[in-house]
Order: C-alpha cells, then sequence, then structure tokens
C-alpha cells in the first residue's frame, strides 16, 4: 500500500525558497578550489578584483594570489561611476589605492602589468609606481600616461630583464639604456609613441640593441618645430611595422627609412606625406595597409607656399611595395597617387623646363604588383578613381577586388562622382584570376552602374560580386535587382549579391 502525502506538506514560504535558492548558489561559489577562485579573479581589472574582498572572509586575500596573472591598474574604473563629478578628491584616492595594492601583493610573480592614468599625476609619484611595480619577472608591462611635461622613466630592473616580451609606452618615456649591458634581450613586441627629438635618437639606438623584436608600433606626435625630422627603423628580425604620424605644422619634413628585409606586414597611416624610403631588399610582404594624405590636399597648393616637397611621393611608396600580396590603399591614399597621375596625364609638353622635366620624371615610375592577390581601393573623388586602371593593369594576377567610395569629408552621405572605366586593352587579372569582388557604397543610381557593367561584362573567370548599399526601400531594392539581372556577364558562374552596409 502506498502512502501519499499530504499535498500540504509540500508546501513551503516563497520567502524561505527564495533564500534558501540563495544560500545553495552563495554555497556554490564559495565551495569552488581557491585555483579556481584565483583563475576567475585574474579575469578582472585588479580594482575590481580588490572589490570582492567585501563578500566575506574567504575573499579576503584571494585577489592577491590572482595578481600573479596580472596587475591591472586603471583610473577610469570606478565602483561608483555616477559620484565621479563629486570627487575632487580622485586622483589622491586613486593614489592611495595603487599604493594599497603594490603593499599587499607578491610583485615577482605578476605577469603582466597594465598601468592607464587619464587623470594628471606628478611624474615622480608615477616612477615611484612603475620602480615598485615593475620587476625583472615580469612578461608584459602597457603603460598609457597623457603627456607630462617631465618624462617619466622606466625602471632600470626592464633593460636587462630576460623575462620582458611585450613593451608598449603610450606615454612621454625617457629611455635611458645602461652602459655595458644587453638591452631588451628577450623584446620581441614593442609599441612606443616619440614626442620629441630625444625620441628620435632612441629609435635609432633601438635597432643596435633589441636583437630579437619581430612587432613595432611606433606613434609620432613631435611637439617641437624642428625642420628635419628622420625616423630609421633597420631590423633584420622584424616582421610587423606600423607607423603612425600626427603633423603639427606642413613645414616639417617628415621622412622614414625602413630598412626590414624580413618584414611580413606594414601600416603606413600619416595626416601629410611623409618621403617613406623603402629599402630594395624587402622580400615577399603579405600585407601593406597605407592610409597617407589629408582628405582633400592641394598637393600643388602645399608646393607652392611651403618648402616642403610632397610631388611624387605616394607613387614612389608604391613603387617599393611591388611584391606584395595584399595592398590595401585608402581613400586619400589614392588621391595623393593621382595627383601625381594626373601631372602624367595633364602636363603640356609647350610647358616650360620645369614643366617638362617634371613630366618625363613621372613617366619613370613603374608600378608592378606580380604577387598581388587582394587588391582594396578607398575612393573619394572622380580624380582617385582614375588611377583604377593603372592598378589593375600592375596587378596579373589578382584574384580579390575590393573598391570602396568613402564618406566624403565630415558630410553624411557619399558624394557623387562619376567613373571613368578602364579603355583599351583589358586588364590581364580580369581574363585569367579575378573570382571574387566587393564594391561598398552603392547608391544604385545610375552613376553607379557603368561599373557593374564593365566588371560583369570583362572579368571572365568571376565568380562572385558583392554590392553593398545604403540602406533602401523595399521598391528600390527591388529596381536594383533588376538593373542587375539585366547586365550581360560573361561569367556564367557569377553569383551576385545585393546587401545593405551596416
Amino acid at each position: 500500500m502506498i502512502r501519499q502525502r499530504n499535498p500540504r506538506t509540500q508546501i513551503s514560504s516563497p520567502r524561505l525558497t527564495k533564500k534558501a535558492k540563495q544560500e545553495e548558489e552563495e554555497d556554490m561559489i564559495a565551495n569552488l578550489p581557491d585555483e579556481l577562485l584565483s583563475h576567475i579573479l585574474s579575469l578582472l581589472p585588479t580594482k575590481h578584483a580588490v572589490a570582492t574582498t567585501v563578500l566575506s572572509k574567504k575573499w579576503t586575500n584571494l585577489w592577491t594570489s590572482a595578481s600573479v596573472f596580472k596587475l591591472d591598474l586603471d583610473d577610469r574604473l570606478l565602483l561608483r561611476p555616477k559620484s565621479f563629478t563629486s570627487m575632487p578628491n580622485h586622483a589622491s584616492l586613486f593614489a592611495n589605492f595603487v599604493n594599497h595594492v603594490l603593499g599587499l601583493i607578491n610583485l615577482p610573480c605578476v605577469q603582466k602589468i597594465t598601468f592607464f592614468c587619464s587623470d594628471s599625476y606628478n611624474s615622480n609619484l608615477i616612477n615611484s609606481w612603475l620602480l615598485v611595480a615593475c620587476t625583472s619577472n615580469v612578461v608584459e608591462v602597457d603603460i598609457r600616461i597623457p603627456y607630462t611635461q617631465n618624462p617619466i622613466e622606466l625602471p632600470q630592473t626592464l633593460y636587462a630583464s630576460r623575462s620582458l616580451r611585450v613593451l608598449k609606452l603610450n606615454a612621454n618615456i625617457r629611455l635611458d639604456f645602461p652602459p655595458d649591458c644587453v638591452c631588451f634581450p628577450s623584446l620581441k613586441v614593442l609599441w612606443i609613441k616619440v614626442y620629441n627629438q630625444d625620441g628620435i635618437t632612441f629609435t635609432q639606438k633601438l635597432f643596435h640593441i633589441c636583437f630579437v623584436l619581430e612587432d613595432l608600433f611606433m606613434e609620432s606626435d613631435i611637439l617641437n618645430k624642428e625642420r628635419e625630422v628622420v625616423f630609421t627603423v633597420k631590423s633584420n628580425t622584424l616582421k610587423r611595422l606600423k607607423i603612425e604620424c600626427l603633423v603639427h605644422s606642413f613645414d616639417i619634413e617628415y621622412s622614414f627609412v625602413v630598412d626590414c628585409p624580413n618584414l611580413e606586414h606594414l601600416d603606413l597611416c600619416d595626416d601629410l606625406l611623409a618621403k617613406y624610403k623603402i629599402s630594395t631588399d624587402l622580400k615577399v610582404l603579405d600585407d601593406a595597409k597605407i592610409c597617407i594624405g589629408l582628405p582633400s590636399a592641394d598637393y600643388g597648393a602645399f608646393e607652392l607656399y611651403f618648402e616642403v616637397k610632397h610631388s611624387n611621393r605616394a607613387f614612389e611608396l608604391l613603387e617599393a611595395l611591388s611584391n606584395v600580396k595584399s595592398l590595401s590603399l585608402s581613400g586619400c591614399t589614392t588621391g595623393a597617387v593621382s595627383y601625381s597621375y594626373e601631372a602624367v596625364e595633364h602636363t603640356d609638353s609647350d610647358e616650360n623646363e620645369d614643366g617638362i622635366a617634371l613630366r618625363i620624371r613621372l613617366r619613370n615610375f613603374m608600378l608592378k604588383f606580380p604577387l598581388l592577390r587582394r587588391l582594396e581601393l578607398g575612393f573619394r573623388t572622380s580624380e582617385s578613381w582614375n588611377i583604377l586602371t593603372l592598378l589593375l593593369h600592375s596587378s596579373p594576377n589578382l584574384q580579390h577586388l575590393i573598391l570602396r567610395k568613402e564618406l566624403n569629408g565630415y558630410s553624411v552621405g557619399y558624394k557623387r562622382f562619376s567613373y571613368g572605366m578602364p579603355k583599351g586593352s583589358v586588364p590581364e587579372c580580369l581574363l585569367c584570376h579575378l573570382k571574387e569582388m566587393e564594391i561598398w557604397g552603392f547608391e544604385g543610381v545610375k552613376y553607379d552602374l557603368p561599373v557593374l557593367e564593365f566588371f560583369l561584362g570583362h572579368a571572365e573567370v568571376l565568380q562572385k560580386m558583392k554590392i553593398y548599399v545604403q540602406e533602401l526601400s523595399s521598391d528600390e531594392e527591388i529596381m536594383l535587382s533588376e538593373h542587375v539581372l539585366e547586365i550581360p556577364k560573361v561569367s556564367e558562374a557569377c553569383q551576385v549579391e545585393i546587401k545593405c552596409e551596416y
């Protein structure tokens, strides 16, 4: 005989049930092994990890063992963000917090250190923090501090550290290499921001010291008004190089000498047109991303009113990248290239001797990209679009082409311009190799259709074309699809997709 329980005995108080669930959940976390809890805390910023001490006695010292993995000191992290405006002593509170943390953790075990200061601090105070925190056992150091009048000093222990692999310095830091010492013997990744002429001298010394450096990101922001600034990057081990150059005066002559025969990845960005001298010993370059020049610069006016000469620099740079496999040129870059290219096309032979010399010099440029498989081009004007013909003929083995109409300056939409499609012989890449295309900034109007008509009518092995359009109504989308379907395709296997930009 089976006894049935009284239903009433199964009913418990909702309050007790909720409390029991909370206790059960709390027990589940508290009962985890300390090693696992420490690992979880190591994934949090140090300030958030320290905040767990209020949970219970069990959590009091757990955060200190979590710091074995990383020490993340960031003055932007506030436990009560809304109260920030009412905290005029925020900087001093953060300073007390840093001193407290540095006094409790086992510093020789810390592997990664990050200092991010958005507020103004005395450079001597920051020096004292770094001196304590940066031991010889640290693997990665990341310092991001606003510009200080007095340079911050890097601790001497780091120079000889054999464990240091990554060093990121986004601050006004003075690097004093100790004499008779092997510096940064294991350093593979370096990010550095150069503020002044002393930083330029540092870069010249750097490559005589870092014998295993593979990744360099150099940002220059020269505050003094030197007439000429020359950076030299010379390394047989460097594989990745990124340069960002911010020019405060058009009168400054910026030059970058790059002698890195084993370079694989190159990323150049400057808001004017620095002079780049790339070594001819450069081997196969996997990819290059070039964003140089102002969005709507009049380089002819620059050369007329300033002593700095910018003519032909974009062409010279592309000429040096002949062994690249993947190339990306921004709208600013194609505009700079088109300035020289247009000078070739329109210089009159009846001009004075200077004009004739310019024309002859430009005609000596030879753009050849025999290894190029992927090409991405940004455009802002009809003039910059005109270099497409040149680049297609220079890239016989091109397989993937991306055409991107960029926003014009600060306008909301795209600037509408006419497309001058290639004339004469069809580029070799369209006949034999081009398989994929992407077109961004498409508006679906008659001005854009010649682009589709040309490539669909000449790309004989094209397999896929993606057209990214601005947001269209359903009627506009149907109309555009009908237009595309009516365009004759020389490649029967080509699939055309129309997508909205996001």
